[in-house]
């Protein structure tokens, strides 16, 4: 009897281990099943992410086919919050394997994707993922959130099985960019455990996934915005510029005949004059040549833009030239009380260069000089040549420029606060446009300058780089050459 009870005891106990081992296995495959469908949906995820052709709808639409397919859910739906858009959250879609429901909420159409306005404090979302019971919702939440009608939102209350909703927020950034909402047959209590860890575990990457997309998709609104606003501003950009030199061109011939017969009255032509009268009509000329510089760097900016500005080299005396303009200057430096110094070379070699243009650079140096310098200080001007460049200088006791600035100063419109009190007038093109054309001819711009102590600039070009060519022509005597180009007055004694 004791035999057969032992073999009884030991039957019975390898029967409950059977039955516990048997109960782990299946345990064990459950978890092996939801790992494994858990990782078929995450890298459904990154794939749908990463294809570029695929909106956000169809992204959410696809994301939430794939859930149906992996569970027995009743339905999934995914609402996304686009970047800068205000108002609640945009239905992208449902899907589900149970085709009498998806009739029962959409009546076999879908119509426009309503938004949800979330009232977070109801749904208690705003603490984290939530189980709600469709019981619970008052239908006009319900056909927001279902994006059906009010009709159909009623009739799921009273006979659509559906009877839980399990909310999952989707968060990117530290912010709410979408949500899933997935349906349940049954009451909120039976919803498993198992089914919230897989939904909530797909929340940050679908989170991240939609984010980056619409993301993407902002960027490409915002890069097609940009583009048109670009197109109308190269539009309008081009406007100004033909205006410019339409303008341009018809202010320069009032000009030029203002400039030459005011040049006649000063050389006595109309009669002689007296020292008031030569004053003011010297005055008048100034303003009229600084009229012309004016317009000459407009017309070069113009051309800049439109890709007409182009170097004429020529034979040129540089030595000439910035006698010529130091000559121009000398009575506006007088005018203000200057020391105006300059020693031309006794012999200087003749250089490749666009005449018009370096007159202006040289010209404008000079002229910044004087208008930057107080009455009683000292402009110099040089012309150097070593065995391997030429240099040319221009060094002022005037009001420098404050070293934090200095890098912006040869770009277009800048002018230094200093500047802009001791010279109200300026436009901000001179050295700008100085720096363009020494460049443009393969030069360097020479610059230095201490604020309050004065300042150096000028320009350098390898004689390698500025060379006449052997057998080159001659041009005119340079005399000729400045008088031709400039059209200048002849100083006053």
């Amino acid at each position: 009897m004791h035999r057969v009870r032992r073999r009884l005891q030991r039957r019975k106990q390898l029967e409950q281990d059977i039955e516990h081992i048997t109960q782990e296995m299946y345990r064990r495959n459950r978890e092996l099943a939801d790992t494994n469908r858990m990782l078929s949906l995450l890298q459904t995820v990154d794939t749908l992410a990463l294809t570029p052709e695929m909106s956000p709808t169809v992204i959410c639409r696809e994301i939430a086919r794939e859930i149906v397919k992996a569970t027995d859910y009743a339905i999934v739906g995914m609402f996304t919050n686009e970047p800068g858009e205000l108002g609640g959250l945009q239905l992208r879609g449902w899907e589900s394997n149970d085709q009498k429901l998806m009739a029962a909420l959409f009546g076999g159409r879908h119509d426009r994707p309503p938004r949800l306005h979330l009232d977070e404090e109801r749904m208690s979302i705003n603490r984290g993922n939530r189980v709600l019971s469709v019981q619970d919702l008052e239908p006009e939440w319900l056909q927001a959130v279902l994006g059906c009608s009010l009709q159909a939102a009623k009739l799921i209350k009273k006979r659509v099985a559906v009877r839980s909703l399990y909310v999952v927020r989707l968060i990117a950034r530290n912010r709410l960019v979408g949500l899933l909402i997935t349906g349940f047959y049954g009451e909120p209590e039976t919803i498993l455990d198992a089914d919230k860890r897989l939904l909530d575990r797909l929340a940050e990457p679908v989170g991240v996934a939609l984010d980056n997309r619409m993301l993407f998709e902002e960027n490409k609104r915002v890069v097609a915005q940009l583009r048109h606003s670009n197109a109308k501003l190269k539009a309008l950009d081009e406007t100004k510029d033909e205006f410019i030199t339409m303008a341009s061109h018809q202010l320069r011939t009032p000009l030029t005949s203002v400039k030459g017969y005011l040049s006649m009255v000063l050389e006595g032509d109309a009669g002689k004059l007296n020292p008031n009268q030569s004053k003011l009509l010297q005055q008048s000329y100034m303003s009229s040549q600084r009229m012309v510089y004016l317009i000459s760097d407009l017309l070069n900016l113009s051309r800049l833009n439109t890709g007409k500005f182009v170097i004429e080299s020529t034979r040129v005396n540089l030595a000439d030239v910035v006698q010529a303009e130091v000559e121009q200057l000398a009575e506006t430096a007088k005018a203000r009380e200057l020391t105006l110094a300059f020693k031309k070379p006794a012999s200087f070699p003749e250089l490749m260069l666009d005449e018009t243009k370096i007159h202006q650079v040289v010209m404008n140096m000079i002229d910044n000089a004087i208008y930057y310098t107080p009455a009683g200080g000292k402009v110099t001007v040089k012309l150097e040549e070593t065995p391997t460049a030429v240099e040319y200088t221009v060094h002022d006791t005037g009001i420098g420029v404050p070293r934090a600035v200095q890098h912006k100063l040869f770009t277009k419109f800048y002018r230094a606060a200093n500047a802009q009190q001791a010279r109200p007038d300026g436009t901000g093109l001179g050295l700008f446009m100085v720096k363009k054309v020494v460049v443009a001819q393969g030069g360097s711009i020479i610059f230095d300058s201490v604020e309050g102590k004065g300042s150096t600039f000028g320009f350098r070009f390898s004689k390698a780089r500025v060379q006449v060519p052997k057998g080159k022509a001659a041009v005119p005597p340079a005399a000729e050459a400045t008088a031709a180009t400039k059209g200048l007055a002849k100083p006053s004694a």
